[in-house]
């Protein structure tokens, strides 16, 4: 499969269908067969508030919906070790620095590093947990 369907709010009460190239996951990334992705109050107000596509890191402009996202890897980049295709993966859309007692201790939306990363379409890492 070359190719994947994204959905994209425009604004206005909208939202559109458009067909992407499937990326290749570059070094620490996976590719991820989404099978459901929630909706949550981003996605709500540039849906349902008319122009209003957010503001600085949180704007809806040129992304695909959905930061929430649930599936399967089908591919892995270099330096994944973690992780296998075919594994069963909900990406978990706050992601702390990784390093502070927060983080470490599986809190990373409480991390106390004032240059955290927060929602999962702003970054092109992702941040995983193993399971225990």
């Amino acid at each position: 499969m070359t190719t994947m369907t994204g959905v994209v709010l425009p604004g206005n009460r909208q939202l559109e269908l458009r067909t992407y190239a499937v990326p290749e996951p570059e070094y620490g990334q996976v590719l991820l067969r989404m099978k459901a992705s929630s909706l949550c109050g981003s996605d709500l107000r540039a849906i349902y508030r008319p122009g209003d596509q957010g503001t600085g890191p949180e704007a809806y402009r040129g992304v695909i919906a959905g930061h929430e996202p649930c599936g399967v890897i089908e591919r892995i980049g270099q330096g994944v070790h973690r992780f296998q295709e075919g594994d069963r993966v909900i990406v978990y859309h706050i992601a702390g620095c990784g390093f502070c007692h927060d983080c470490r201790s599986g809190w990373m939306i409480s991390c106390s590093s004032p240059e955290r990363e927060a929602y999962g379409w702003q970054r092109k890492r992702a941040c995983f947990r193993s399971p225990p």
